[in-house]
């Protein structure tokens, strides 16, 4: 079976990572399944770090549609994982007869042109990463039997033997105050601004928090404007792009989702596995995850003040902390492992491939 991945998508964010885990996952007798992506970029680079092989596929949109046209009938089945690279190859399905699976990862539905009902009815199956998504597209025009839903996996963080104390020393984080993170890209759907106002509001009542926000994006400088207005120097820390950042997750007392758009939010799940306590929004697929009151605690979108509530009584009930986090960790561990997702995905590439369906190749 020879499966290509598309995603040539500059950054490094859920999707490049989930399209990584998924082809490490898939490395196995009888599957071959590079990644094609942008040459030295962030997804090339971490998986040839990691032995995973790449095809160079710049993101440049026709020169990106030649190198495609160039290599793709090389493989039985296209699966493309970010919404630029799912055009290409729909663009390409005169020439390039394949089957094409398209990951829709992202909390709104697509613009209705006919480019988009076209690429659409290219996809021979259509995976969302919640149920929300998939509801999304039914209603956009995508037939049932076309979509499936597959969500988001993450591997377990490894047993280092290292505690919260040590993740502080090595990020330069005081040992002595409540730490708040937030790690996402700073784009207007993640919406720190709420998270900011939030800030401000929990530490008139928790003067020694410590707001830790790692991401990088467009809005930065609007971010640390209004970080000066709300005044907010001493509270809140900006890091920027920080590599393998869920692997700081355990620094964290609590962790705040604040998206006001949302598909999976895959971050909430390393959340989970590191048994930190999660404050998230209802937005999107997030509510299929965090269970209130149950996995964690869930405030509307855009309410600052309910964000900076939840914050300070999980800061204040560690007993509360402590029961969601057990919840949380158990519920991930069942669901959401990089082996179900990759077996899941195999099923799906057996049947467009008519291939007979067989035992689980990873063990499940």
């Amino acid at each position: 079976m020879k499966i290509l991945h598309l995603n040539n998508e500059k950054t490094w964010r859920g999707g490049e990572r989930q399209t990584f885990l998924l082809a490490q996952a898939l490395q196995q007798p009888g599957v071959e399944n590079p990644i094609a992506c942008r040459p030295g970029g962030l997804l090339w680079q971490h998986a040839v770090a990691h032995g995973v092989p790449v095809i160079p596929m710049s993101g440049n949109s026709l020169r990106a549609m030649l190198q495609l046209a160039r290599f793709a009938r090389r493989f039985d089945l296209l699966h493309c994982h970010a919404a630029r690279a799912h055009s290409l190859a729909a663009a390409l399905g005169w020439l390039v007869r394949r089957p094409l699976i398209a990951t829709r990862r992202v909390d709104f539905e697509p613009a209705h042109n006919w480019f988009n009902h076209y690429k659409y009815s290219r996809a021979a199956k259509v995976v969302c990463v919640c149920e929300h998504i998939a509801r999304q597209l039914a209603n956009w025009g995508v037939a049932r039997d076309r979509l499936a839903t597959i969500p988001s996996a993450i591997p377990l963080p490894p047993d280092d033997g290292l505690d919260r104390l040590a993740f502080r020393r090595e990020l330069g984080l005081p040992a002595d105050r409540p730490i708040i993170g937030n790690i996402a890209a700073l784009v207007g759907h993640k919406d720190q601004a709420t998270l900011l106002r939030a800030a401000r509001a929990v530490i008139s009542r928790r003067p020694d928090a410590l707001f830790v926000v790692m991401g990088e994006g467009d809005l930065r400088d609007a971010l640390l404007r209004q970080q000066r207005e709300l005044q907010l120097d001493q509270a809140v820390q900006f890091r920027g792009f920080v590599p393998q950042a869920q692997r700081y997750m355990r620094a964290f007392d609590v962790f705040a989702m604040s998206s006001c758009m949302e598909g999976r939010g895959g971050i909430v799940l390393d959340a989970f596995a590191a048994r930190v306590p999660v404050v998230s929004t209802a937005a999107g697929g997030l509510p299929e995850m965090v269970r209130d009151g149950e996995t964690g605690l869930l405030v509307p979108v855009g309410e600052h003040e309910g964000m900076a509530q939840a914050i300070v009584r999980l800061l204040e009930d560690e007993d509360l902390g402590r029961r969601l986090c057990v919840a949380a960790r158990d519920w991930v561990e069942r669901e959401c492992s990089v082996e179900r997702m990759a077996d899941d995905y195999l099923k799906i590439y057996r049947q467009l491939l008519g291939l007979e369906a067989a035992a689980s190749p990873l063990g499940r």
